[in-house]
């Protein structure tokens, strides 16, 4: 008696399936990502891919039959269980930016991406591991020209101070904020007493060595949240958020004595010293606008100069008591 013979469909479904699973293996070792298939029910690895191992550098032993936080680029335990139960409740799993350090040491960023999917009844996890590495150097590398330029559109390339458009744009917002708070914000401004003479006696490259030197001196005594800018030649504009008006009176009077002892060195000598003439307006008291406060702190200051220079003037005020010419 013959022996039962397959089915021609049997037959020609059992050559599907072998070529299937031969496609899909050659696939799987051929992928330029890593790739795991874990067990859904216990996280233990059932298999990984060339690429993973190459890339990663453990052995195909060091990752078979072991669950996933017991191999070595994944031993944050609590991280990965934590991961590994989400999984098998939503079926799907995605890290954008996770770092995993292969055996030599090397440290890769990845983007790790895992779903569930049934394969002969049985829940199989996929895990890809993409290495994002050289394109997340990109990325920074782009961030951080792109915030250079930032830095470079916003300051002043003579004194390191920021320039006038990153206080026109600063002073409207500290000043809404000010406002809604109910705060008091200083500003000062000031320039260098008789600096065309400076400039007509050592030359214009004399005149910069004072302006950086009053630009430092201007960032050596701020505070973190002050806004020291150079507004135009050797004009310059403190602003001092939430300073009253004796506290922002006494800085003025802090950067007048200072900017006297400056000892400015120009091709080997010691320039003549310097004065400043500062004027001294607040917010609310004399103005609630920027436009209104620059005007009365413009005021101050001219009042400074026609008064005997190397004054401090307070807006609003007819004269500056105590203030030294």
């Amino acid at each position: 008696m013959l022996k039962d013979r397959p089915r021609k469909d049997e037959v020609v479904s059992t050559k599907k399936l072998k070529t299937s699973e031969l496609r899909y293996r050659r696939l799987f070792e051929a992928a330029q990502d890593g790739i795991l298939i874990l067990d859904a029910e216990t996280g233990m690895i059932e298999d990984v891919n060339p690429f993973l191992i190459e890339m990663l550098g453990y052995s195909c032993e060091e990752f078979v039959q072991r669950k996933l936080w017991e191999v070595g680029p994944f031993k944050d335990i609590e991280t990965s269980q934590e991961a590994f139960k989400t999984l098998q409740e939503h079926e799907y799993i995605r890290y954008e930016d996770l770092p995993l350090r292969a055996k030599d040491g090397r440290l890769f960023q990845v983007e790790f991406v895992s779903n569930v999917y049934l394969v002969e009844g049985e829940k199989v996890i996929q895990c890809n591991i993409r290495d994002i590495t050289e394109r997340k150097k990109a990325q920074n590398a782009l961030l951080e020209n792109e915030a250079r330029l930032r830095e470079l559109s916003i300051r002043d390339h003579l004194t390191g101070l920021f320039n006038r458009r990153y206080l026109e744009e600063t002073l409207e917002r500290e000043l809404l904020r000010v406002a809604r708070k109910q705060l008091s914000l200083g500003i000062i401004l000031l320039d260098v007493d008789d600096f065309k003479s400076f400039n007509d006696t050592y030359g214009h490259a004399a005149g910069d060595a004072i302006l950086q030197e009053l630009g430092s001196l201007l960032l050596k005594h701020v505070r973190g949240e002050d806004i020291p800018c150079r507004y135009g030649g050797d004009e310059f504009i403190l602003v001092l958020p939430d300073a009253s008006l004796g506290v922002t009176r006494e800085r003025a009077d802090f950067l007048r004595e200072n900017a006297g002892n400056l000892q400015v060195l120009f091709e080997g000598k010691t320039l003549d010293p310097v004065s400043l003439s500062l004027g001294v307006a607040v917010f609310h008291e004399h103005g609630s606008t920027s436009a209104s406060l620059l005007k009365a702190a413009d005021a101050a200051l001219y009042r400074a100069k026609q008064e005997g220079k190397g004054l401090v003037m307070v807006a609003g005020c007819e004269s500056s008591p105590g203030a030294v010419p």
